[in-house]
């Protein structure tokens, strides 16, 4: 099974091509969009969801302590400590464009 990557560097060679913007100025554009959608899922509080239209959305929420998981090792109980998990979920658009690219493939 081949596996293509894409980076940063990528998105920001294709955007570039596609709205015909100096590769430079973009580059500046995505790292203060990402820096921003960063900082808005790093605020204190304990649920934030953050929703991006026709691409998806990122959700924070806490999960609690868990007490019952072992070190494999040594079979010793081990605390995990309560954190706050992220998750995304991709836009309907999203889906649906990736099951058409896979039906003609």
């Amino acid at each position: 099974m081949n596996i293509t990557k894409y980076n940063k560097s990528d998105i920001i060679k294709k955007a570039s091509y596609n709205l015909n913007i100096p590769k430079d100025e973009l580059k500046v554009i995505f790292d203060s969009f990402i820096v921003c959608i960063v900082d808005m899922l790093k605020e204190p509080k304990d649920r934030i969801h953050l929703e991006i239209r026709n691409f998806g959305s990122f959700d924070i929420h806490p999960s609690n302590s868990r007490t019952n998981a072992r070190n494999p090792l040594s079979k010793e109980k081990v605390v995990i400590p309560a954190r706050k998990k992220i998750t995304f979920k991709p836009s309907k658009n999203i889906k649906d464009e990736i099951y058409k690219a896979r039906i003609i493939e």
